[in-house]
């Protein structure tokens, strides 16, 4: 799972280009998926259009019935998840 990069475990903070409304994601296993809580699989059409960005990444999803572009804020990778918790557990 990469450092630098989203991968499963990350939580992506993304901004409406057009609108500047804020969205975030987290890239999880299919049996976590939540969409209300923004829970989203990797395998997903908008799980794959979030895999391996970094912050500055623009995305473009795919909507049936629109695209919405994002520009990504912050990338919080499963590694800076884990370091959190072990600073706040000492």
């Amino acid at each position: 799972i990469p450092r630098d990069r989203s991968g499963l475990g990350s939580t992506l903070f993304l901004a409406d280009i057009k609108t500047g409304k804020e969205k975030k994601f987290q890239l999880v296993f299919p049996e976590d998926v939540d969409p209300e809580a923004g829970k989203i699989s990797g395998g997903s059409p908008i799980g794959r259009a979030l895999m391996g960005k970094q912050e500055g990444d623009e995305v473009i999803i795919s909507l049936p019935d629109q695209k919405i572009e994002y520009e990504v804020i912050r990338v919080n990778t499963i590694h800076d998840n884990l370091e959190g918790d072990k600073k706040t557990s000492i």
